[in-house]
């Protein structure tokens, strides 16, 4: 049965692979290497000369300025008015100096002949290309300082241009960021702001005129503050007018009682003391009477009060009895003291209700006065909520306007500075080293030999491993066959040379129908015959020999004769060559004979065989009793059947034919050495009829694709196959090549 059924897989690439191709192709990428370090050798001697000035500039901050673009004040950073970042701003200034039009002018200054003192009729053109190319500027991140330098194979010139390119660049700056024509711009602008604002502060002086306010805001407010006022007064006038028109009701329905029996006392005394000289009572004493009256004319109002809520016996109403008693007591010592006051007092009882009326009327009086103030107060009101948007209007046109008015009142002062502004001494940009003295530059040159003594050395490696991992798709080691044909390799034999290699098959001892001459003797050893003791390739066939006679006893293989075939994938892979070791290993286990047909006979001739004997006929050798000629003990050799001058392949149909007379022959071993495998080959049929099939691979030869395919058709036929991997190379150490 077969070993495997198992479809091959490719494999990716082995990192083993990479040195190992380093060291087979290390001659090859040692060369590339020398190549590369010869031309750095080249380079760093021949390299001309460049010499480098530098200069730093710092940019402190950028203003444009112009008739239209804002002003903003700076921070001790690089920014402009248009919102633009420190590296924007770095950038553009780079650009400014990078220009060609600065180029242009730098080469105009100093004149073609200095920029280009080795060119035979130098341009201005051609001397700014020289200054454009020959100049380089560095910047950092968030940093508003900026490297400028110049190279020139001449030390002089390189310092002069980059003088001049450092004082032309501030001019150049000007120019950019100050448009032309700011200052009439914007006086002209400013003289049409002021006419405009002068307009607006007229008209808002005629509307608030005819409003008679000064400040709507003010007026509002002071209108509010009075309304709120106004408002509480009304309330306080009603409450007032309404207590009072209550307090006249009771004096007209007589709620306060009149002593009319003291009256009468008071007027006969009065009748009977006419004669007696009365006292005349002072200011005071009136005041206090008055004081006294009304007084007890509150408290009687009280006594009503508290008559309608409690009893006599109340303490309140006995409390305030007693005080009324107590003025009555002081009024009656007034009066006798005084007569006057009594004619006073009771005049001024009659008067009392008048009096309040007349109160009463002052407040009405008062009342219908604050409610035409309201009135008149909320009418103004109205007017200015009528007046107040035209007002607001012209006042935030005024504010605009003055805005507008005030910027370009500063914008026309800075456009003066900017009128008589020496670039020389600008505050926004300084140089903080000027142009230093040249020298010389040998950073280029030095990267260069680096890359010509690294990329030789590269290159060949990169050749190296593009020749033998891309473009040589063969199978080279042990591993690589047994990952991708997923199938054990037997047995893989090194490389021995072309003398002692397995690159010719065995040939017949005759040609042309006579037998070939014998070798000479310093050619005896190179054409060995496979089964004598000298030969190479005798340890490997026994170790073959071992495997099989393992393989077939473990498998119970016992049948006579057993079928070996040997092929390959083309000429000179060794087919024949390990065939006939194969065969002459088998021939000295014991006492059973071992045939090795050789099946390839398209050229007519094998190896020579020692004593010149000739190879007997396939049908011959496997015939009864044959009497053939042995070509070692135990081994015998045969080949197909002639006809004619042509080759008869042994097919199927032929190989069933002779398949009784194999069974019946005396030998142990029959070992076919099959033609290699392709499209016309019987190969693949006589394979899965062998006990066993040793599939050779070459080396460093067999493409991988024909090697699977191949593979695949004999486990399709069912064949039992074991790899050889014939001529294997070793390129790298011991310990690399283990495993492999």
């Amino acid at each position: 049965m077969p070993e495997h059924r198992t479809e091959p897989q490719s494999s990716n690439l082995n990192l083993r692979d990479i040195p190992i191709a380093l060291f087979k192709w290390k001659r090859f990428i040692l060369a590339f290497g020398l190549v590369g370090i010869l031309a750095a050798v080249g380079v760093y001697f021949f390299f001309p000369a460049v010499y480098e000035s530098d200069a730093r500039l710092l940019v402190r901050y950028v203003l444009e300025r112009s008739g239209i673009d804002p002003i903003d004040g700076m921070s001790g950073q690089a920014k402009s008015g248009t919102g633009i970042t420190n590296d924007g701003v770095i950038a553009a200034e780079v650009s400014i100096i990078t220009s060609w039009d600065l180029s242009v002018q730098v080469a105009e200054a100093l004149g073609p002949n200095r920029v280009l003192p080795d060119a035979k009729a130098p341009t201005v053109v051609g001397a700014a290309a020289a200054i454009n190319s020959g100049l380089a500027t560095s910047t950092a991140k968030n940093s508003n300082i900026i490297g400028v330098s110049y190279q020139n194979r001449r030390p002089e010139v390189a310092t002069t241009v980059l003088n001049e390119l450092v004082t032309r660049y501030f001019t150049k700056h000007l120019e950019v960021h100050r448009s032309a024509g700011a200052f009439d711009f914007v006086s002209q602008q400013s003289d049409q702001i002021r006419a405009r604002l002068n307009q607006t502060e007229d008209a808002l002086k005629a509307l608030k005129a005819k409003a008679g306010v000064i400040s709507l805001q003010d007026s509002m407010a002071s209108i509010n503050t009075q309304s709120s006022r106004l408002e509480d007064q009304v309330r306080a006038a009603e409450n007032d007018l309404a207590e009072e028109q209550a307090k006249v009701k009771q004096i007209e329905r007589g709620g306060l009682p009149v002593d009319l029996n003291e009256t009468d006392n008071t007027k006969d005394k009065t009748k009977d003391n006419t004669a007696a000289p009365p006292n005349q009572a002072s200011t005071k004493d009136t005041g206090d009477y008055q004081a006294l009256v009304t007084n007890l004319t509150k408290l009687r109002e009280t006594q009503l009060e508290m008559s309608a809520k409690y009893t006599p016996e109340n303490v309140l109403v006995k409390m305030n009895q007693a005080h009324i008693n107590d003025l009555e007591n002081q009024k009656r010592n007034l009066e006798t003291k005084f007569p006057e006051l009594a004619t006073l007092r009771t005049a001024s009882g009659q008067l009392d209700v008048r009096i309040e009326r007349a109160r009463l009327a002052g407040m009405k009086s008062k009342l219908d006065d604050l409610r035409r103030q309201k009135t008149e107060l909320q009418d103004r009101m109205k007017q200015l909520a009528d007046i107040g948007p035209q007002i607001t209007g012209l006042e935030r046109n005024k504010q605009l306007e003055e805005e507008n008015y005030k910027y370009y009142s500063g914008t026309l002062q800075k456009a003066r500075v900017d009128e008589a502004l020496d670039p020389s001494k600008m505050p926004n940009i300084s140089a903080i080293q000027r142009p230093s003295p040249p020298a010389m530059v040998t950073k280029t040159r030095d990267k260069t030999v680096l890359g010509l003594a690294g990329g030789g050395l590269a290159l060949g490696v990169g050749l190296a491993l593009l020749f033998e991992l891309v473009f040589n798709p063969s199978y080279k080691r042990r591993s690589e066959v047994e990952l991708q044909l997923r199938s054990p390799v037997m047995l893989s034999i090194p490389y021995q040379g072309i003398k002692q290699g397995i690159n010719s098959r065995l040939r017949l001892p005759w040609k042309n129908g006579q037998r070939a001459a014998k070798k000479a003797a310093d050619q005896s050893n190179a054409n060995l015959a496979p089964w004598e003791v000298e030969h190479f390739i005798r340890p490997y066939s026994e170790a073959i020999r071992d495997r099989l006679g393992l393989y077939f006893e473990l498998h119970g293989v016992t049948h006579k004769p057993k079928l070996v075939g040997v092929t390959g994938f083309g000429e000179g892979a060794g087919t024949s060559t390990l065939a006939a070791g194969v065969a002459a290993a088998l021939s000295e286990t014991g006492d059973g004979k071992v045939l090795l047909v050789d099946v390839n006979a398209a050229n007519g001739e094998v190896h020579p065989f020692f004593a010149g004997r000739p190879a007997s006929s396939l049908t011959t050798a496997i015939e009864p009793q044959a009497a053939i000629t042995s070509a070692a003990d135990n081994l015998y050799l045969a080949t197909i059947t002639r006809s004619g001058n042509k080759s008869t392949h042994l097919g199927l149909k032929k190989f069933f034919a002779l398949v009784p007379n194999l069974k019946a022959s005396n030998f142990d071993y029959i070992i076919f050495d099959m033609p290699p495998i392709n499209q016309t080959s019987p190969t693949i049929g006589l394979a899965a009829l062998m006990d066993k099939v040793l599939l050779i691979v070459e080396a460093e030869k067999n493409h991988r694709d024909v090697v699977k395919r191949g593979y695949r058709e004999l486990v399709g036929a069912r064949a039992d196959i074991a790899v050889i991997l014939n001529k294997t190379r070793s390129y790298g150490p011991n310990w690399l090549e283990s495993g492999s």
